[in-house]
């Protein structure tokens, strides 16, 4: 009984392969077609759209992971776009539209035959698939000009480009008298946006002044008294942006209520320690040490910059 039950299940596993195999070699891809433009008058650069219509039985559609990708397909040819058009099924009969748009890189010195290569589209129903194979495509490339211009022609041979006419006195006089007449605005823009003199007191911007007199109090030898008096410009600056005295325990709160400082967070943070040393610690050396002037300069610089940036 056992036995009977065991050749009674392989012979059903192996109707199933039968039958698969038999759907699979019965489907099938009934015509495959490629058009293009033209097979010749190519030159380096220009696009070539090829089209390919493929027929199939109706239960298959494409597998669109096997459509080929817009990629450099070597070093002369690029395919840039792929589009695929369902146009339905007729008569059984499942159609398909592919544009395929390619762009060749070749300079060919003498009329050159290339070939674009075919790729295989598979085709599935659910269970079973089928290879649509779709062929390499020919055409012609042309050179720009000849290897060897015929004697007597010096029509033939390549040109330098043509020389641009020259502008008109009167034009460039109008010009310069524009360009001369928007610079003061401009530059008082860019002195506006960069916090110079005498935009360098504005309230609006606390760190642009902090920056202006950590670089004054960090110039030359830098000894305690400087670094010290760079910390109180940067403190006054963050008690000025929010409005508050702020504290080393503040930090955190004051880049929460600020962003444009939240990628500053960890020197603002650095800031404060070295701070709460110097004054509270009566340590300025160690304080240089852990946070050096030209640290403290670079952060005051960056705080001016997030500040412009936001205002």
């Amino acid at each position: 009984m056992y036995a009977s039950l065991v050749l009674a299940r392989v012979a059903a596993v192996m109707l199933a392969v039968i039958f698969t195999m038999m759907v699979q070699a019965s489907a099938q891809v009934r015509s495959v077609h490629v058009q293009a433009p033209r097979p010749f008058g190519y030159f380096i650069g220009d696009v070539i759209r090829l089209q390919v219509d493929i027929a199939v039985d109706a239960p298959f559609t494409i597998v669109s992971g096997s459509l080929p990708k817009p990629r450099s397909v070597n070093y002369w040819l690029d395919l840039r776009s792929v589009a695929v058009d369902d146009r339905g099924t007729r008569a059984n009969e499942r159609s398909y539209r592919i544009a395929l748009e390619y762009q060749t890189f070749y300079a060919p010195l003498e009329p050159r035959a290339l070939t674009i290569p075919g790729f295989t589209v598979t085709m599935s129903d659910g269970s079973a698939r089928i290879a649509a194979e779709v062929p390499a495509w020919a055409f012609l490339m042309s050179p720009l000009r000849e290897i060897r211009p015929q004697q007597g022609r010096p029509d033939a041979l390549l040109r330098a480009d043509v020389a641009p006419p020259p502008a008109s006195a009167a034009q460039a006089v109008v010009v310069a008298i524009g360009c001369g007449a928007a610079a003061p605005a401009l530059f008082g823009a860019l002195a506006h946006y960069y916090a110079w003199w005498p935009f360098s007191r504005s309230r609006r911007r606390p760190f642009a002044r902090a920056r202006v007199a950590t670089r004054r109090a960090l110039a030359g030898e830098v000894h305690a008294e400087g670094y010290l008096a760079g910390l109180v410009a940067l403190h006054r600056a963050f008690d000025a942006a929010a409005g508050r005295t702020v504290m080393a325990e503040d930090a955190k709160a004051f880049v929460a209520s600020a962003p444009t400082f939240g990628r500053l967070e960890p020197e603002i943070e650095r800031f404060f320690q070295a701070s709460r040393r110097a004054f509270f610690g009566a340590d300025p050396e160690g304080a240089m040490a852990s946070f050096p002037p030209n640290a403290l300069s670079t952060a005051a610089a960056r705080l001016a910059a997030a500040e412009r940036a936001a205002t």
